[in-house]
């Protein structure tokens, strides 16, 4: 079932890129919500693994609450990826309410990040040297910025607050993957996390300097895809 899932996953996702090169974004918006949603069920099937064996069972979700949480917070996290996936993609509709549309996409995806960040601290604990690695990033990303003439308009806060709290996750899995040995899980994790703040870098010179060229693209939404798929993934090697 898991390689049907992943192999479903990543046609739909050909199919939505092959739209995106042709400037077909209409057709393309279906796929994407497919591909995000596809995400989202391969998480579940690792759940349910997860609650299928013998070790565990179903009885882990009544008398261990951290897991409870932990399922309950990064599934949170994904939903809030397709969501933020889907008002992003408006934006190539409604060109006059562009910067609204990012936004309320980026708070979408902050809130997800949130959700990411509480499931890692109820899980393993936060480690507070997370938050120095996301203020690192935030001033990488506006001496970035200033260099590459990147035009963020009115969204400059909100641009600063998303990348520290974007990197703040990507520092929180870091610190679970070294407090769990580099298990499964909290490997594919982490490699998920970066992918995902990768993806984010990758995109800021698309939105704020009309960077067109298919390789920025292909190169963003691969990094973000594979970013939320290994997440998700990482719940059959709990």
């Amino acid at each position: 079932m898991l390689y049907f899932l992943l192999a479903l996953f990543a046609l739909m996702w050909a199919i939505f890129i092959v739209y995106v090169i042709k400037g077909k974004r209409l057709e393309g918006f279906y796929f994407k919500g497919l591909t995000s949603f596809l995400f989202v069920a391969i998480f579940a099937y690792g759940v349910y693994k997860f609650v299928s064996e013998p070790s565990y069972g179903p009885q882990v979700l009544i008398f261990d609450t951290i897991y409870v949480y932990l399922i309950i917070f990064v599934m949170l996290g994904l939903v809030s990826g397709l969501m933020g996936d889907l008002f992003l993609e408006v934006q190539w509709f409604y060109k006059q309410r562009r910067n609204y549309t990012i936004k309320q996409g980026m708070v979408i995806f902050l809130v997800g990040h949130v959700f990411y960040i509480l499931a890692i601290s109820i899980f393993v604990g936060f480690n507070y040297i997370s938050l120095m690695i996301g203020l690192l990033m935030t001033l990488l990303v506006y001496i970035g910025s200033k260099l590459m003439k990147l035009d963020f308009e009115n969204l400059k806060v909100m641009t600063y607050l998303y990348t520290f709290v974007i990197f703040t996750m990507v520092g929180s899995t870091i610190f679970q993957a070294i407090d769990l040995s580099f298990n499964g899980y909290s490997i594919l994790f982490m490699i998920g996390a970066i992918l995902f703040g990768v993806s984010d870098l990758l995109l800021a010179p698309i939105y704020f300097k009309n960077e067109t060229k298919k390789r920025f693209v292909v190169a963003n939404l691969a990094t973000y895809y594979l970013g939320q798929c290994l997440i998700a993934l990482a719940f059959s090697f709990l």
